[in-house]
């Protein structure tokens, strides 16, 4: 049972960190979208990466911090290294008092969840691995969403927050996810799913509330989301890309 709650809650970092997410809100009105999937990726594309910088990139290396707020008592802070290699390779390790706390890593065709102050390690196999690789999948250049989901419609989306094209997303394995893309501008500014994650569920919704020029490519600098229930801020403090990584840090630690 605690294995299947750290699992749900590092799926869930996932999908905080590489994106740059039940059901659309009630205040959301949608029509016919005047432009495709594809279109919009295109759109996307020209305002996040105007220089081409992260689609030649082959590596990612970035640090975060993030910060569950407490109702009676001080926020837990933390901080999150994740390291990439295109296509598949990923190394996610969660820092308290720059000590390693929990690792999350795969070479591409294996996977290890690492809790480090308790020396304990589990292998990730299965559907298990299969969904974070499709999550680390997100971040990797020229990957389109039709490439990843089974199905994709996308409408035009009006709502208290402004005008959006909205992406409702259905995952080869029953996941949804809906994508809030910024009418005007083409930015990522919310994403909603629920995640079928082993015998739990993963409900998630995430808003960017600002982004940051990086190596001339649109980094979502601040987000808050929710994942079942639990509110986290998380705010970008590093990224580099196109930056050594050794093999051994897509590989289980040896403790």
């Amino acid at each position: 049972m605690e294995f299947a709650k750290k699992f749900l809650n590092s799926a869930g970092m996932l999908l905080l960190i590489l994106f740059v997410v039940c059901g659309c809100a009630s205040s959301d009105v949608l029509s016919k979208s005047d432009i495709s999937v594809e279109e919009l990726e295109r759109r996307m594309t020209l305002k996040n990466d105007p220089f081409g910088n992260y689609r030649k990139s082959k590596s990612f290396k970035f640090v975060q911090t993030v910060k569950i707020p407490q109702f009676l008592d001080e926020d837990i802070e933390s901080m999150v290294e994740t390291k990439m290699v295109v296509p598949d390779k990923f190394r996610i390790t969660t820092l308290k008092d720059n000590k390693p706390q929990q690792i999350i890593c795969s070479n591409g065709r294996q996977g290890w969840m690492a809790d480090a102050s308790g020396k304990k390690l589990k292998r990730l196999e299965g559907e298990q691995l299969q969904q974070l690789l499709t999550l680390s999948r997100f971040s990797t250049p020229d990957v389109g969403y039709k490439s990843v989901f089974k199905e994709v419609k996308i409408f035009r989306c009006s709502n208290e927050d402004g005008e959006f094209y909205l992406l409702d997303c259905v995952g080869r394995n029953g996941n949804t996810f809906k994508i809030y893309v910024d009418a005007k501008d083409f930015l990522l500014r919310r994403m909603s799913g629920k995640l079928k994650l082993g015998s739990g569920y993963l409900n998630y919704d995430s808003r960017i509330l600002g982004y940051g020029l990086y190596d001339g490519v649109m980094i979502p600098k601040k987000s808050e989301s929710v994942q079942n229930g639990q509110k986290q801020i998380v705010e970008l403090v590093k990224y580099e890309l196109n930056v050594p990584i050794p093999a051994r840090d897509f590989l289980p630690p040896v403790f």
